[in-house]
């Protein structure tokens, strides 16, 4: 008996199953791997920017004692839009603007390429700031791939120059 070397139809089919398993297997981890990565860098994008929010309702109340202005002058209640180029206090209401990135690196409200990203900074008080004391909520919304993602920042200032 002579035995021929070769390979039988069944053990080819086996052998394509098995390369293609793989090769899509590792085609479903890298396009997963790439997703994840943009997902994670766009987080990190938006905590800053929601960071960012309340350090300008910080520069502004600093800027008040600049001033010689009481620590909470134009920073009534209200949810607002602001970037580093407004100037004076929060005068824009929140009406759900995108931020741009503009030329010079900043984000902000001016002419720049668009961005997914919308900020929301919230002012509140329980007294109307008497008390020395106001909460300021910061947060960054965007759509990903058909879900919707948000980040918040909340923090008091306190009127700790007087």
């Amino acid at each position: 008996m002579i035995m021929k070397k070769g390979f039988t139809i069944i053990e080819v089919i086996v052998a394509i199953t098995v390369l293609t398993v793989g090769v899509l297997g590792s085609y479903a981890f890298i396009s997963s791997f790439f997703r994840y990565t943009n997902l994670s860098s766009t987080k990190l994008t938006a905590a800053y920017l929601s960071q960012e929010g309340v350090e300008i309702v910080k520069n502004i109340r600093d800027g008040n004692w600049i001033g010689e202005e009481t620590f909470n002058y134009n920073l009534g209640e209200g949810s607002y839009e602001a970037d580093y180029n407004t100037v004076g206090g929060l005068a824009d209401d929140y009406d759900g603007d995108y931020l741009n990135l503009e030329a010079s690196g900043f984000y902000g409200y001016g002419s720049g390429a668009s961005t997914p990203f919308k900020r929301e900074i919230e002012i509140y008080s329980s007294t109307g700031g008497v008390d020395g004391v106001i909460y300021v909520s910061s947060t960054v919304s965007w759509e990903d791939r058909g879900k919707d993602y948000s980040i918040k920042t909340e923090e008091k200032l306190y009127n700790w120059y007087n």
